[in-house]
């Protein structure tokens, strides 16, 4: 009789039409020895509880993740366990402790002992076998949730934002529809309840789309922070994601431990640092550029939103010209006056850089410095000749 609890684990017990996976606790033909001195107390000493039920249903788990997950199958785990029974069927203590002392977090000595039924210090493979088939069988009778469906894209993707940005919003919307929702549903083999996930994701407003808090509330706010902060310190999050990619930054890119010291002086932890870090790393390669605005942009725009609705919030204008709040640009305008000098940063890439200047190069070898547009035309006033397209060549311009 084996693994006689685990059907309450789920809900009290896995019903699959008319089967119901709920099988009593036997009692044990016989008292082994070393065991307590009557049958009750034998049966009270081995009573599963519901903790127990989730240190079965882990071990499973573990030696055959595929079967959750609905992913390609992976036996190794529970072939290199097989090997270890012995002509009889059995395995002891110590070589079931070996096989989980290195890769297993799992509690080893009460899962031995829940193996165990008849307390013989040995386990058997047919206990193991029908704690499998029952494992399967409450698999495929289960609904598979919101929470499944996370935790098969924090095993994919690595955490929730990413997998937003790459499954269900890579054009950077902010939104996603029902439509997306499905289809990348099924292409990370999520085999689930989707309606009921989509249910879960939109608080019961399944007509609306799916936004980046509803799929990870707490990912959602540490970017709200870091990007408030950016315009607590630097003015706006834009110039300050430009300005720290600037200042720490190297070819348009930082590393995790710049971009540590970044949040450090903007008064986050190490803990924050590194979470964000991953929302931001898209590609895997532990560095983040300065194309990770666009990402960074859906929360700017929000924050325009809520200011806007503060200040509208706090005065009415009744009967006045709709009121503009100035952007950056302007107000330097504006602060500078006429013929302030205004400074301009061109970010470029090698490639960029190196063409430019051989276009340079091209331009300077051609002679002087082209005429101005007066001078053009009195020349062309002046002779029926053309200037030379050459004197009127450009840096920026492509070469014929």
């Amino acid at each position: 009789q084996v693994a006689s609890g685990l059907g309450r684990w789920w809900r009290g017990s896995a019903d699959c039409g008319s089967h119901r996976v709920s099988p009593p606790i036997a009692m044990p033909p016989h008292v082994p020895d070393g065991a307590p001195g009557t049958p009750a107390e034998y049966l009270h000493a081995h009573q599963r509880v519901g903790n127990d039920d989730k240190l079965l249903f882990a071990f499973i788990d573990w030696l055959l993740p595929h079967l959750r997950l609905k992913q390609a199958q992976n036996t190794v785990r529970w072939d290199d366990f097989w090997h270890l029974f012995k002509s009889d069927g059995t395995m002891g203590w110590d070589a079931f402790e070996k096989f989980l002392r290195w890769d297993c977090k799992l509690n080893a000595r009460r899962l031995f002992d829940l193996l165990d039924e008849q307390g013989s210090g040995r386990i058997s493979s047919h206990t193991v076998l029908e704690l499998r088939r029952q494992y399967i069988r409450i698999i495929d009778c289960r609904h598979l949730g919101l929470d499944d469906l996370k935790a098969i894209l924090l095993r994919k993707y690595g955490n929730l934002l990413r997998a937003w940005r790459l499954l269900f919003d890579p054009e950077q919307r902010g939104r996603c529809s029902h439509a997306v929702y499905v289809r990348g549903c099924k292409e990370v083999g999520f085999h689930g309840d989707l309606k009921c996930a989509w249910s879960e994701l939109t608080d019961g407003e399944i007509h609306r789309p799916m936004y980046i808090q509803d799929l990870d509330p707490a990912g959602d706010r540490m970017m709200s922070d870091f990007t408030s902060a950016l315009k607590k310190y630097y003015g706006s999050p834009k110039d300050g994601w430009y300005a720290i990619l600037r200042a720490h930054g190297a070819f348009g890119k930082m590393t995790p431990e710049s971009f540590e010291r970044v949040c450090s002086d903007m008064g986050f932890g190490a803990k924050f640092a590194r979470k964000v870090f991953g929302f931001l790393d898209l590609d895997l390669d532990r560095t983040v550029s300065l194309d990770e605005w666009d990402f960074l942009l859906l929360w700017e725009k929000r924050m325009g939103k809520d200011d806007q609705e503060t200040s509208a919030g706090g005065r009415a204008n009744v009967g006045g010209p709709p009121s503009r709040s100035k952007n950056n640009w302007q107000s330097a305008v504006d602060e500078g006056g006429p013929g302030s000098a205004l400074e301009f940063l061109v970010v470029l890439t090698k490639e960029e850089h190196k063409e430019y200047l051989a276009r340079l190069r091209e331009f300077e070898a051609r002679g002087s410095k082209p005429r101005s547009a007066t001078k053009q035309t009195d020349s062309m006033q002046r002779s029926s000749v053309r200037a030379p397209a050459a004197q009127l060549a450009d840096p920026w311009v492509p070469l014929a």
